[in-house]
């Protein structure tokens, strides 16, 4: 899997990540969802399926109490 397998809300959400420095700052998916105009659930999905999709491109971690999300 790949890129050419990522969905148009899956590109948007991957996009709004790599665009910003969720890996130095908290990630909070109340703001995102809202910056991004999708729900919670929605957001939570696409996230879940570029993990799986393009693992070696986006990573969501847990650092100093936070949730961190980075892609590349």
């Amino acid at each position: 899997m790949g890129f050419k397998d990522l969905t148009a809300l899956e590109m948007k959400v991957y996009e709004f990540v790599r665009d910003r420095d969720y890996h130095v700052r908290p990630w909070i998916t109340a703001d995102a969802a809202r910056e991004l105009n999708i729900t919670e659930e929605e957001l939570y999905t696409a996230m879940s399926e570029l993990s799986k999709k393009i693992r070696d491109n986006f990573w969501i971690y847990y650092d100093s109490g936070h949730l961190h999300v980075v892609a590349d």
